[in-house]
């Protein structure tokens, strides 16, 4: 016989039921020692001669007691026959547990994969700092408006959230910014609702810390809204 590690995985049935040769069964003994795979799939089957055992020269009748005056049923399988079907069937019960393994490691690979695509963008907006803002609230004497701005710092400049009430009627208006060196800059330009109510957002290239005031002011420059930042 060849002794390369297919030829010597292939008998271990043999040398479970103790069929191997003396030179055979030193050879698999030394190939045992450094295969885990034979080594846990002899685990599974050392229990078989003892089940033989068991069984007895007669297949098992002696397992199972026989009505006195019963005829004794013959064996339908030589012993080596019924050797093989054992040995076969083990090979079956081991083809199974792998196909099983295989299928438990898929369905964790793709419960692994949802969890991350779940959790993915929600460590990412948890991570996500909030950027700078700061909140004014503009008015102007004799003028009934009020204007809530946040003033939000970005990479490009500055975002002017808006919030405004009582706005003349359907006017057209500007949100003004004035930098500290007194330059001015439209951030935004709207035309009020009948209900003097608007919500908007505007925006401006002046940074953050270089916005002096806003200012909302009708087409005609009137201030209807300011405050300092």
């Amino acid at each position: 016989m060849t002794t390369g590690s297919d030829d010597l995985h292939v008998l271990l049935g043999a040398y479970v039921l103790g069929g191997l040769s003396d030179d055979d069964h030193r050879a698999y003994s030394e190939h045992l020692r450094s295969c885990t795979q034979c080594q846990a799939e002899l685990g599974q089957v050392s229990g078989l001669p003892r089940l033989l055992d068991l069984a007895g020269p007669e297949g098992g009748l002696h397992l199972v007691k026989t009505p006195p005056g019963a005829p004794i049923p013959l064996m339908k399988e030589p012993d080596d026959e019924r050797v093989s079907t054992l040995l076969t069937e083990v090979g079956k019960r081991r083809r199974r547990r792998r196909t099983l393994a295989s299928v438990l490691g898929a369905a964790a690979a793709v419960a692994l994969f949802a969890g991350g695509a779940w959790l993915g963008p929600s460590m990412l907006q948890a991570s996500t700092p909030e950027p700078p803002t700061t909140h004014v609230t503009a008015s102007a004497p004799g003028s009934a408006a009020s204007v809530d701005v946040a003033l939000v710092t970005r990479g490009w400049g500055t975002q002017l959230d808006l919030e405004c009430s009582g706005l003349p009627a359907n006017s057209p208006l500007t949100l003004w910014v004035v930098d500290n060196y007194g330059k001015e800059y439209a951030a935004a330009s709207w035309r009020a609702g009948g209900s003097g109510y608007t919500k908007l957002t505007g925006a401006t290239s002046v940074p953050t810390y270089e916005i002096k005031s806003v200012e909302v002011r009708t087409s005609m420059g009137k201030v209807v809204a300011a405050a300092r930042t």
